[in-house]
């Protein structure tokens, strides 16, 4: 991880922020390899250790160019559920849609443990923030 000076941390090339009260927001930049979405879970689950309490991820996925199967992979093998409440992805592309909807479809089909937690996708930054307010004052 890489400090910037205007809050924005470095995971290989995707910058990466903590957001007061409980928001980890990244803005993956180019292709998601296995080892950045292991630093990704990474940075989250610190943050929650230092919360003492899950986080919501709020992610970017406009400028995303391609990821990985290993990289899906690695949200089934390493995702500490209790490090989050929930998770919020805005700007995908129909090509990203179509396979995180199939990552989905595996989580709850398996029973996994992520398949507890609120995922949703929204056209929007707003309305991924604005679902993330909702989802605090519902505890």
């Amino acid at each position: 991880m890489t400090p910037q000076s205007n809050g924005w941390e470095h995971i290989g090339p995707h910058p990466i922020r903590f957001e007061a009260p409980d928001i980890v927001f990244c803005r993956p930049i180019g292709r998601l390899s296995a080892a950045d979405v292991r630093g990704v879970l990474d940075f989250n689950t610190t943050i929650a250790k230092r919360l003492g309490r899950g986080t919501f991820y709020l992610g970017d996925s406009s400028r995303i160019t391609g990821y990985s199967i290993a990289s899906s992979l690695q949200l089934f093998q390493a995702t500490p559920a209790e490090s989050l409440r929930g998770t919020a992805i805005f700007g995908e592309s129909f090509h990203q849609r179509v396979q995180n909807s199939a990552v989905l479809r595996g989580i709850r089909l398996l029973a996994h443990p992520l398949s507890r937690l609120p995922i949703e996708t929204f056209p929007s930054e707003a309305e991924a923030r604005a679902w993330i307010d909702e989802q605090r004052r519902k505890g």
